[in-house]
């Protein structure tokens, strides 16, 4: 019987004859919401997959396939037989990538079909829910531009990274689902800018593969510099003299292992200009918690906030008074996450 190891990237893993192969479900997780996570994917996969088994560490001689992101450690870890069927847009970019997003973005956009053929339907039952709750009962997308800078509550953005992330929801299903909404409710600049965002999370991938190791260096882009990232524990960050925003992020980042993009940006811009903190330790404690880890667009995005990136204009600095003022008028979110009882 074939064996599979799957690591965090369980996408098409339902393309191999289940009834046939041995799949050895090998998570990397961190925290604790990270697991509960995966225990839900295992659990509803379990359904489908009879020879399906949870395993904690990883045999380099104890599989066939390691189903697997391509990135530095992975190939380090599962070396040749690393399999990375990768859940993107796009299987090969049939332009020459540029450096920064919005070229690439309307290169990418002239290569998008009406819809993609095949794209996998997911076989998770709470996905499934997910999609019918965004898209048929509450109709999400003719209001996600409004919403989506929204720092509570479920339906401020899709919610759909954690399933994405991980190979569980096949983005191009996903993209289907977009445009199958505009064929019924029109096409608007609300439904058009999640397209948006599913183009910057199939950037990074790509600027990923051109340059790689830089991703993991303190100066990025600008020059190689691999050494030692501090790691801060939970005490010392709770420590740190920084805007009350800073610890309500952190409450919410440890308590549910989810921040919404704008807090991301906020929380990032207090550790990288206020706090002087290195941007790589930063990317580390999200690579840490986050439920929707995923690491070129973790990466990506830290390089990009730090001026290391993908964008010329240098650091990026977030003014959290008005950031606040204009995504938290009434202060909900430091109600919610500041003190935690």
């Amino acid at each position: 019987m074939k064996r599979i190891i799957a690591q965090n990237n369980f996408f098409h893993l339902t393309q191999f004859d289940l009834n046939q192969t041995e799949v050895l479900f090998a998570p990397k997780y961190n925290s604790i919401h990270q697991k509960d996570f995966f225990v839900r994917r295992f659990n509803a996969l379990s359904k489908i997959a009879p020879h399906l088994k949870w395993v904690e560490s990883i045999d380099e001689n104890d599989f066939d396939i390691a189903l697997a992101w391509d990135a530095i450690d992975e190939k380090k870890t599962l070396g040749k037989k690393l399999n990375p069927i990768q859940n993107r847009l796009f299987s090969s970019l049939p332009f020459k990538l540029p450096e920064s997003f919005t070229p690439f973005r309307q290169l990418a956009e002239t290569q998008l079909p009406s819809l993609f053929h095949p794209a996998t339907p997911p076989w998770d039952e709470e996905i499934k829910k997910e999609l019918h709750y965004y898209f048929v009962e509450k109709k999400l997308p003719l209001t996600y531009l409004e919403t989506r800078n929204e720092m509570l509550g479920r339906d401020g953005s899709t919610k759909f990274s954690s399933f994405l992330s991980t190979g569980f929801l096949d983005v191009r299903y996903l993209y289907n689902e977009v445009r199958q909404f505009e064929s019924i409710h029109g096409t608007t600049k609300s439904s058009g800018w999640i397209i948006f965002e599913l183009l910057w999370r199939e950037f990074f991938y790509w600027h990923y593969q051109e340059n790689s190791r830089s991703y993991f260096s303190r100066f990025g882009l600008k020059s190689l510099d691999f050494s030692q990232v501090t790691q801060y524990s939970l005490s010392e960050l709770n420590k740190m003299k920084a805007d009350p925003f800073f610890h309500a992020g952190l409450n919410e980042l440890i308590a549910t292992g989810y921040l919404s993009n704008r807090a991301r940006q906020i929380f990032a811009s207090i550790w990288i200009n206020d706090l002087e903190l290195d941007w790589r330790s930063g990317a580390k404690l999200f690579e840490e918690h986050l439920i929707d880890y995923d690491v070129y667009s973790n990466y990506g995005n830290w390089m990009y906030l730090a001026g290391v990136g993908v964008d010329p204009r240098g650091k990026r600095y977030f003014n959290v008074k008005k950031q606040l003022e204009l995504y938290d008028p009434k202060g909900e979110y430091l109600k919610t996450w500041g003190i935690l009882s």
